[in-house]
């Protein structure tokens, strides 16, 4: 599929929950609960994209660890910007989906230069890949029967 993941984002939106590096976990992972979401963009003052805390983060950084969730910064337990695999609005949703499934990611920032254009998940990859095949079988079968 030739999709570009700009597609995908005007289908499902490019809103993306954010938290401040100076959060604590504990405020991040209320976040992610009250947003029913497994990860949070972590943005600078200036509103730059400084990294990612998902839910593993803190499961395994911080209470495995440990480390207290609530004096423990969103900072500490981030992947920075720079090792991120990060995606533009012009890549594919089948690229998205080979990067998620060879590199195990559940989260992908799509970067349009140093802005953040929005975040997508596996869940959004395989929803949008599923929701094609549909189309792409009822056409057929449409086709079969001679109605198309």
């Amino acid at each position: 599929m030739n999709t570009p993941v700009s597609d995908l984002l005007r289908s499902k939106g490019s809103t993306v929950e954010t938290v401040a590096p100076t959060a604590t976990v504990l405020d991040a992972i209320r976040q992610m609960r009250t947003c029913r979401i497994g990860c949070l963009v972590v943005v600078s003052r200036t509103k730059r994209v400084a990294g990612l805390v998902s839910e593993r983060d803190c499961m395994w950084r911080t209470i495995a660890e440990g480390l207290s969730p609530r004096k423990t910064l969103v900072k500490e337990m981030m992947t920075p910007l720079r090792k991120l695999t990060t995606v533009t609005p012009t890549h594919t949703v089948t690229d998205c989906m080979n990067l998620m499934t060879t590199g195990r990611y559940r989260h992908i920032p799509v970067m349009n230069g140093t802005t953040l254009a929005g975040l997508i998940s596996i869940g959004d990859v395989v929803k949008f890949l599923l929701g094609d095949q549909q189309a792409t079988i009822q056409s057929l079968e449409k086709y079969i029967e001679g109605s198309l």
